[in-house]
């Protein structure tokens, strides 16, 4: 605990999070942008989609979980070294990440359901069928509106992403403060 009676690392919940969805990100933007720019066999791509979309449920539901334990528990103050500029990127850019990492598997969704193939999602193999989004089903125009939206966010994820993780290096390497302590489960700050 700080002197502010504030915790000096996330909780662990949002921790392992974390970590997990970066994991899982890594692999939704490589199995995305391979899955529609590699020839490969219709069954082998039907399958690769079939992971993708599973994940991006898996994704959607992390987020949900992670937004819930971030508004159930305290969250760390920002150092004292930052200025007040530097506090209010830091808010700024965990806001864009968190709207992203939401609207991403939702775009996701609305693409799969508005989809004029209407190919079901299922999630664990064929334990859980995913439902589509009611009233949109086989609707191009909102396909089309939703794999563009999709492909945006992924491009302003990942550099939101560079950029959380540049600035991490960059507070490092400029003011020494050690900022990945905080989202790490040693006990030692």
């Amino acid at each position: 605990m700080t002197a502010q009676g504030k915790p000096n690392r996330y909780h662990g919940i949002s921790i392992f999070l974390h970590w997990l969805m970066a994991i899982g990100l890594l692999f939704m933007i490589a199995s995305g942008v391979y899955m529609v720019n590699v020839d490969m066999p219709k069954a082998d791509q039907y399958q690769l989609f079939q992971i993708h979309k599973a994940s991006g449920v898996v994704m959607l539901w992390a987020i949900a979980i992670r937004i819930l334990v971030r508004w159930l528990t305290q969250q760390p103050a920002m150092p004292d070294e930052f200025s007040k500029r530097e506090s209010r990127l830091a808010k700024l850019g965990h806001i864009g990440l968190y709207l992203a990492l939401v609207l991403m598997p939702l775009s996701g969704w609305l693409m799969v359901s508005a989809s004029p193939f209407g190919l079901p999602t299922f999630v664990f193999v064929d334990w859980i069928k995913w439902p589509h989004i009611p009233f949109v089903e086989r609707n191009k125009t909102i396909e089309t509106i939703a794999r563009n939206v999709h492909w945006v966010l992924a491009s302003a994820l990942l550099i939101m992403v560079v950029g959380h993780i540049s600035a991490v290096v960059l507070h490092k390497k400029k003011q020494g403060i050690s900022l990945i302590k905080r989202m790490w489960w040693s006990k030692k700050v």
